[in-house]
């Protein structure tokens, strides 16, 4: 399915980003095409790959569709990972979110159009269910559309996917970054309640499965299946060490959903 494509990774310098182009860059891909404004992580890249001929790395922000345009030339297969991801930040600058993470997407999916690439692969988030926050709103109208492109897409041939994941283990910002910084530094755990219970999968998984609903030649809405981890077990790595209870932030669930009654889907394993 993907012998001989080129690829395009909308945000390939983040963790799903990464984790993708460690993937696909030992099979038959024809081009790695990477898409990033973050200049650090692109030094990072290319200091651990070098001038691989498979990978381009190309600078520019999902926001200016012109540059995105350029991207998307030849390209058959575009996955987005771009977003303002940070809850605490979208409620601080919603108007910059809403820009990223709806605008950004739209200019995308016209880019999909106008080039009429095989597949788009939009990422979200089990927060986008019963949303509370300025980022999962976004995020929500990002999936919806994706999720509502074919009624305008005409006589291309796009298929058109979102897949909804609970949180990345690992990722940049996450809480075991936080509490492994709080550890090496000799400070309290901050944890905003013990009784919380988050989705989790590796960076690995959930890119795993990004390849395999394009390769499986799904559309629509495709949920990943993942353990739920209760915070309290995850302290376990921090045995004996003080713990600081912060409570809920503006926008927080106790416990996160990975789909609503009546959603049609597709359901993928990534743990298995």
């Amino acid at each position: 399915m993907l012998s001989d494509k080129t690829i395009l990774i909308i945000g390939g310098t983040g963790t799903v980003g990464e984790a993708l182009i460690e993937q696909l860059i030992n099979t038959d891909v024809h081009a790695i095409r990477i898409y990033a404004r973050d200049e650090y992580r692109f030094f990072l890249l290319k200091q651990k790959y070098g001038n691989h001929p498979k990978l381009r790395y190309l600078i520019g922000d999902i926001r200016d569709k012109n540059r995105l345009n350029i991207a998307f030339k030849e390209a058959h297969v575009v996955i987005n990972c771009a977003a303002l991801k940070r809850v605490e930040m979208c409620e601080e600058s919603p108007f910059e979110a809403l820009q990223t993470n709806v605008v950004g997407v739209q200019n995308a999916l016209e880019c999909a159009l106008e080039n009429n690439i095989e597949a788009f692969v939009q990422m979200s988030t089990d927060k986008v269910v019963s949303p509370c926050n300025m980022y999962a709103y976004t995020k929500a109208l990002a999936e919806g559309l994706v999720l509502n492109a074919h009624q305008w897409q005409g006589k291309n041939r796009t298929r058109f996917i979102v897949t909804r994941s609970g949180n990345v283990i690992g990722s940049s910002g996450s809480v075991l970054e936080i509490w492994r910084n709080q550890y090496k530094q000799g400070l309290p755990l901050t944890v905003t309640d013990l009784n919380c219970e988050r989705y989790m999968a590796s960076k690995e998984s959930v890119a795993k499965g990004i390849i395999e609903a394009v390769t499986e030649g799904l559309n629509g809405l495709v949920v990943f299946d993942m353990p739920k981890h209760k915070v309290s077990d995850m302290l376990k790595e921090f045995e004996g060490c003080e713990v600081k209870i912060t409570g809920l932030t503006k926008g927080e669930k106790l416990c996160e959903e990975l789909y609503r009654d009546g959603e049609v889907f597709e359901l993928i394993d990534v743990e298995r």
